[in-house]
């Protein structure tokens, strides 16, 4: 897939996210909610593709707006929060409302440096998962995480653990943190423009 090919993927958004992940470390993951070989777990609802940055090679910013989703507190961004990022770290957290001093305390009580750490990073395809879930329904938690990482042209940014895919950081501290709005491209090839597929074979087909 382009993504297993993949060397770099860059990441920019209207807001200010402009970060860039190394690639070729670390293998991809494809969840699409069902099992269809022996030893294969999966999700559901799902519908997302992510792979992990080979280590220390993410660099850049991240820029959290209203109407993200920060999927451990099931609630969404209510004012900026920037992310500065060097060698695969987290060094610096800004933001004026809540939402920064919140991510700030969670990280922090956990006591591990590692959970500081970028962790994987992919996009979610599955036109049927709705941004709006958690706040529109009483289902279960599950099923609210799992719309939030697969709703179409997300981007799913994450922090902490990396042992799913196969790394040495088994921190229990771990954010998953779906973005609306990012423009994605893997080497040159544009994969997403502002939350859409960029090529036609990848948006969905009553899109």
């Amino acid at each position: 897939t382009m993504l297993q090919a993949a060397k770099t993927m860059r990441i920019t958004s209207p807001g200010g996210t402009d970060v860039t992940y190394g690639l070729s470390q670390y293998p991809v993951i494809s969840e699409y909610g069902y099992t269809d070989e022996p030893g294969r777990w999966d999700h559901w609802p799902s519908g997302f593709a992510f792979t992990q940055a080979t280590d220390g090679e993410v660099n850049g910013t991240v820029v959290l707006m209203p109407g993200d989703i920060l999927c451990a507190f099931k609630r969404y961004v209510q004012a900026p929060v920037t992310l500065e990022i060097k060698k695969g770290y987290i060094v610096d957290i800004q933001g004026d409302g809540p939402d920064a001093l919140l991510i700030k305390k969670y990280i922090d009580s956990f006591g591990d440096p590692r959970g500081w750490a970028i962790s994987h990073i992919g996009w979610g395809s599955n036109e049927r998962a709705k941004w709006h879930h958690i706040a529109s329904t009483s289902q279960l938690a599950s099923e609210h995480i799992m719309n939030a990482l697969a709703f179409y042209g997300n981007v799913l940014f994450s922090t902490g653990p990396n042992t799913e895919l196969g790394g040495t950081n088994d921190t229990p501290c771990h954010l998953d943190i779906p973005l609306q709005g990012c423009s994605l491209w893997l080497d040159d090839i544009h994969i997403l423009d502002k939350g859409e597929f960029a090529l036609p074979e990848l948006r969905a087909s009553r899109r």
